[in-house]
């Protein structure tokens, strides 16, 4: 640990003499920016998570004790800084006409879960090379996944980012993108750090495919259908599993303000950290249950000073729609009978500092899966809340 430790201190402190060197000799190099980010957290309930509660999903479902008192109605508070993060951006030459950039971006979440051994972990986010011509782009590399829509996804302080109404996941992949009003955006890609719960993609030979019609810029209107197919493997000697999901989404300029708002009906869903499971039917075929997600925000400038928003999502689990065989490991959430969330924020901004605080209810509904029907049965289970008070400071560099 120590080894490593001192093996990213110097790569960091040689970092600015890398950076000069290439700015003064050529127009080619890496450019070095990030932010600086430390969160502080209150919840008035314990809270299903990843990196010491930092990730927040969703209220911890009801824990009772022998007098029937609910354990996980208990407060918590933390204080954590490894969302901070490190990305360089970097030009080249062209190749073959056709002009090349590169992005290379790590921070300090880790990579394993909810253990502690890996919080404050280096970890890889993005890294992708880019093609680049008048009428189309190339990207090769680890990047968002298709149904992270980079041009409108929520703007939250949280670090969860909408999570479990929002697809969040960073997948190897080959992109090709074409340019113009109209925009056609085709993806093949698998998956590292998100996987499907219970099956591997990777193992079924195929990888996962995406297609999308975007129409519109940031700047007035932007809006987009896709459509996304998925084959994994549960285990050597069995069949595929094979799922689609379904996304549609807008952002609208209005004024100083922007307004957001995004869809996604789908099956399978756990490898991009929504309500998401699969399982076995009679006849002993794999079958996906479905998934209903929806999520709006708008949000504004505060002048030059500051900014403000507020977002609110809900989603929704339909079961498997049939009788089935079930293994918890090959789902997440999938408990989940409903959920939904609000959550305004406000900020203030001067230079590259904006400090901004957030107040994020959640409510989620838990039931139990009808294996008879493959349905979630809410009968005598009460819904579960939380509230997170979340204090930010985010310095840009």
């Amino acid at each position: 640990m120590k080894k490593q430790f001192f093996f990213w201190l110097t790569i960091l402190a040689i970092l600015p003499f890398i950076s000069f060197s290439q700015t003064t000799e050529t127009t080619f190099g890496i450019k070095w920016k990030g932010f600086v980010k430390t969160d502080y957290m209150f919840d008035t309930r314990q809270v299903t998570a990843s990196r010491e509660g930092h990730f927040s999903i969703i209220p911890a479902a009801e824990n009772l004790d022998a007098d029937g008192n609910d354990l996980n109605a208990h407060a918590n508070f933390n204080i954590l800084s490894i969302q901070s993060r490190l990305t360089g951006a970097i030009t080249g030459p062209d190749f073959f006409k056709m002009k090349t950039s590169g992005l290379l971006e790590a921070d300090f979440f880790g990579n394993s879960g909810t253990g502690l051994d890996d919080v404050n972990g280096f970890r890889l986010r993005h890294a992708f090379v880019k093609l680049s011509n008048d009428k189309f782009d190339i990207l090769m590399g680890q990047f968002w996944h298709p149904m992270f829509i980079t041009e409108s996804f929520p703007g939250v302080y949280s670090f969860n980012t909408g999570v479990p109404f929002q697809a969040f996941s960073r997948n190897p992949q080959l992109r090709f993108s074409t340019k113009g009003k109209a925009r056609l955006v085709l993806t093949a890609f698998t998956e590292r750090d998100f996987a499907t719960r219970g099956a591997s993609v990777s193992r079924s030979a195929v990888p996962q495919l995406n297609a999308q019609f975007q129409y519109g810029s940031t700047e007035k209107v932007l809006a987009g259908l896709g459509v996304n197919y998925k084959t994994a493997n549960p285990g050597l000697g069995l069949d595929n599993v094979t799922s689609t999901a379904f996304i549609g989404f807008a952002r609208l300029a209005l004024g100083k303000a922007v307004w957001k708002l995004q869809g996604i009906y789908g099956q399978n869903m756990s490898d991009v950290l929504m309500i998401g499971a699969f399982a076995t039917n009679a006849k002993g075929d794999f079958v996906s249950n479905n998934t209903l997600s929806v999520w709006t925000e708008i949000q504004g400038d505060i002048s030059d000073k500051g900014e403000w928003g507020l977002f609110a999502g809900y989603t929704e689990n339909s079961g498997f729609g049939e009788a089935v065989t079930f293994s918890a490991a090959n789902g997440f959430l999938s408990n989940v009978a409903s959920m939904y969330r609000v959550a305004p924020r406000i900020g203030f901004k001067s230079g590259s500092l904006t400090i901004g605080t957030e107040l994020e209810y959640t409510s989620a509904q838990y039931g139990v899966l009808d294996i008879t029907t493959g349905s979630i049965d809410i009968e005598a289970i009460d819904p579960v809340s939380n509230v997170r008070l979340l204090l930010t400071a985010i310095y840009k560099f």
